[in-house]
This record gives structure tokens, sequence and C-alpha cells, in this order.
């Protein structure tokens, strides 16, 4: 199968990029993330947002998205340590259930009115 994949700040460099590389990628059926991964040499830890088909799916130092499948024609955006994802396009966000999921276990995410006030 076909993956679209974007790669942004350093991570680029893996497809020759310099600041953005896209590129389509062949992986096998029933692969996941972690293999894309593998085949294009990104090391989970130099990665912060990771976006599959405009859903978040991964933030910095979760790694959630590792067993997350791909499928055909899929568009994967990898963003790289240092590198944030523009603020413009953060509300309204749709997070994978995985992603949720994490993050509720965690209680790592908040909205200003969902904690009590002092």
């Amino acid at each position: 199968m076909l993956v679209d994949v974007a790669l942004y700040g350093k991570l680029s460099r893996l497809l020759g990029g310099k600041f953005v590389a896209t590129e389509k990628i062949r992986l096998p059926e029933g692969a996941k993330i972690k293999d894309l991964y593998a085949q294009i040499g990104i090391v989970p830890e130099e990665t912060t947002y990771v976006f599959v088909n405009a859903v978040l799916s991964d933030m910095p130092g979760l790694n959630v998205a590792l067993e997350d499948d791909l499928h055909e024609g899929d568009h994967v955006g990898v963003f790289s340590q240092g590198y944030v994802w523009p603020y413009q396009y953060r509300d309204g966000s749709v997070f994978s259930e995985r992603l949720q999921a994490a993050l509720a276990e965690r209680d790592a995410l908040h909205h200003h009115l969902t904690r009590e006030q002092p």
C-alpha cells in the first residue's frame, strides 16, 4: 500500500528535505506507524506531533500512535522535536481515540474551564 508522508523540521532530512519533505512510501498491508518509522529511519523520541488524515494521533513524549494501523492512501504528518504544531490549527482539532485515552489516563489535557477555580 502507498501512504503519503510529510516530515517537518529536522526529520525532513530523512526524505531529502531541509524544513519539509513529502513522499509516497510503500508499506506492506497491515503496517503500523512504527513500521513507517522503521522504514524511514525515524526514532520515536525525536517526534512531537503526529497527524493521520488530519487527526492528531500523538503528542510530545507519549508515542501512543506507534501501534496505529495505516491504510492505503493515508496521509501521515510527523513533526520533529523543536517544531510546534501551528497555533492556527489547534482550535477544534480532532484527537484519535488512543490519544484521548492516553491523555485522560495521565490527566494531562485541560481547558481552563475544566478545573475548579480557586
